[in-house]
């Protein structure tokens, strides 16, 4: 029992996107706003990997954090993270709706 419970932890501290949303949505959602990427809202249920997704789909950024790669492999650990949290995440989905991507003037 205890394997499966270090497992389940380490996967979900490894979806950096996962954490990012889950920790911190306001963060998330101005980080998107402040890339310019072209997603208005993150739904909550799998809100990793749409963080993720949008990330990829914005202008592109210097610097070989924002390369596709790193990114790409983060999107599939935010994936399984966000696979083992959905019971979580469904219910935050339902109750409070997705993440508004807020414009702000940078």
């Amino acid at each position: 029992m205890r394997i499966w419970i270090v497992l389940g932890l380490v996967a979900a501290l490894s979806g950096c996107g996962t954490v990012k949303t889950l920790n911190d949505e306001k963060g998330a959602a101005d980080d998107l706003a402040k890339w310019q990427s072209n997603c208005h809202t993150i739904p909550r249920a799998y809100s990793g990997m749409s963080y993720q997704f949008c990330n990829l789909n914005s202008p592109p950024r210097s610097g070989s954090h924002w390369a596709v790669t790193p990114i790409a492999f983060d999107l599939v650990a935010s994936a399984i993270a966000d696979t083992i949290l959905i019971p979580y995440t469904g219910y935050q989905q339902y109750q409070r709706g997705d993440i508004q991507v807020r414009r702000k003037q940078y």
